[in-house]
């Protein structure tokens, strides 16, 4: 790999790392209440399944409720924080391809890198 590639990887580093707490901001404003409704209608749906139709209010009851709750929850927004860093990281590879740097927007001129003899 030449050093130019190893440069642009570890510059891509903290921009994935910004596009997962972007997507981890839109979560909260988007998607948390869809997740909570969603998780707490799939925990209703489980509990009726489990421990009958009319669901009484046993503690494992409640329980299988709260655990859809938090598995809607921490699925969405892991789909939330995994699409921007892949959006936030695809967007920086192609505007490295294009040549234009993150820092100020210039383009930048390209410079040959010789490997060493041997």
């Amino acid at each position: 790999m030449r050093k130019n590639s190893v440069a642009r990887l570890n510059r891509a580093n903290p921009i994935t790392f910004l596009g997962g707490v972007l997507g981890l901001a839109v979560f909260l404003i988007v998607g948390l209440l869809p997740s909570l409704l969603y998780g707490g209608y799939a925990g209703v749906i489980l509990g009726s399944a489990i421990f009958g139709a009319p669901i009484h209010e046993s503690v494992f009851a409640q329980a299988t409720v709260v655990l859809g709750v938090i598995s809607g929850v921490l699925a969405i927004g892991g789909i939330f924080v995994l699409g921007g860093a892949i959006l936030a990281t695809g967007v920086y590879g192609l505007f490295s391809m294009l040549g234009i740097e993150a820092e100020g927007g210039e383009v930048r001129e390209e410079v040959e890198v010789e490997k060493p003899a041997g």
